[in-house]
């Protein structure tokens, strides 16, 4: 029913770890291709509140500050034998601001995550979101109220959006605060043990 070039139901994954996954496939005419993005509403609730939390933050920071913290540098971190880099690997700067009690800026976003989940949790709709701008098929983003995405959440998933005619469409009721998560994702993980086989880990 789909394809992907990523690793499904790996023994041992924690669900923790299985909250999206990407595949291929075919729509009803046979001919459309679905480049499609599926993720639970875990996921979507914890990347809803990273936004806002970016986004309080940032507009916190003067624009000299946002330069220096947004700033893309990169070094040589691999030689070949006559001294040409190879490969390069990103510079991390962590720069700490008083507007954020001394913190950085990834540790103030951190905080404010939390106070997000706590006080003011965003509402998360189970949906089907359309994408025309793809290079290779049209684009879909499906969010589910899944405890982890598995082929079975998938292939329920996409007989769902064939059923309702291949659109765009968002549940008319939220998904219930109490399927939601209490701790932000990276507090979530580091409750977990580490894994590393298959596919990589959001964060």
């Amino acid at each position: 029913m789909f394809t992907s070039h990523l690793v499904l139901n790996e023994p041992g994954r924690p669900p923790l770890y299985n909250q999206w996954f990407d595949f291929f496939f075919l729509g009803q005419d046979k001919f459309t291709i679905w480049n499609a993005f599926i993720f639970t509403a875990q996921a979507a609730f914890w990347d809803e509140v990273k936004d806002l939390a970016s986004e309080r933050a940032r507009k916190m920071l003067s624009s000299e500050e946002r330069e220096k913290e947004f700033k893309f540098e990169m070094e040589p971190a691999e030689f070949d034998a006559w001294g040409k880099p190879l490969t390069y690997s990103m510079i991390f700067r962590d720069y700490t601001y008083p507007q954020f009690n001394g913190m950085t800026y990834r540790d103030y976003c951190r905080q404010l995550e939390r106070e997000i989940i706590i006080s003011e949790p965003p509402a998360i709709h189970e949906s089907f979101k359309l994408d025309h701008g793809y290079e290779y098929g049209i684009g879909l983003r499906i969010v589910v109220d899944a405890e982890e995405i598995t082929q079975s959440v998938i292939e329920q998933a996409i007989l769902r959006f064939k059923e309702l005619g291949e659109t765009d469409w968002q549940a008319a009721t939220p998904v219930p605060r109490e399927r939601l998560p209490l701790k932000t994702e990276h507090d979530s993980l580091a409750e977990v043990e580490p894994w590393s086989p298959g596919l990589p880990v959001r964060e």
